[in-house]
């Protein structure tokens, strides 16, 4: 029987894996745009929006989401988007102890995706791209990675 020589040398690499980052991926208007999944609390289809009086026009109302009073708001107005006239879905975030609902046109879908992904923003950023974390480059597209800290602070509900 033969012997099996050392001839052959084998080098460990220590690769580490590239963290990739739970976001949801949805639309309003033409334009796409992510969250970090960690802020929502649930996707829900549309329903019925109770306005409440002397609140800012973005603020549309509030709804009845299983016995908790949730304040639906447009971001539309944040992102120098036009206002739409039928609301299709709801994002429901929570963030500190506020629980609020954003209008969507479409949820695309929850996905991982890695850091090398997220492009950043120039230094001086006006805008609507103020309200970005960063940019998402996936599949030949770009979502807007929004900072909620920001849009938090634009969102009078008052």
């Amino acid at each position: 029987m033969a012997e099996l020589g050392n001839d052959v040398s084998a080098e460990v690499v220590d690769v580490v894996p590239e963290e990739e980052i739970r976001l949801c991926l949805f639309s309003i208007g033409e334009e796409l745009y992510a969250l970090p999944i960690e802020v929502l609390t649930e996707i829900i289809i549309a329903q019925k929006i109770f306005p409440v009086p002397t609140t800012p026009p973005h603020v549309l109302g509030t709804i009845n989401l299983r016995g908790n009073i949730v304040p639906i708001i447009d971001i539309r107005f944040a992102l120098s988007l036009p206002p739409q006239s039928k609301p299709e879905q709801i994002i429901i975030i929570r963030h500190h102890a506020i629980l609020l609902g954003i209008i969507v046109d479409n949820v695309i879908e929850v996905a991982s995706v890695p850091e090398s992904s997220f492009l950043p923003l120039p230094s001086e950023n006006t805008g609507p791209t103020r309200y970005f974390k960063s940019v998402v480059q996936r599949e030949g597209e770009a979502a807007g990675l929004l900072d909620i800290e920001r849009l938090f602070s634009a969102v009078k509900l008052a």
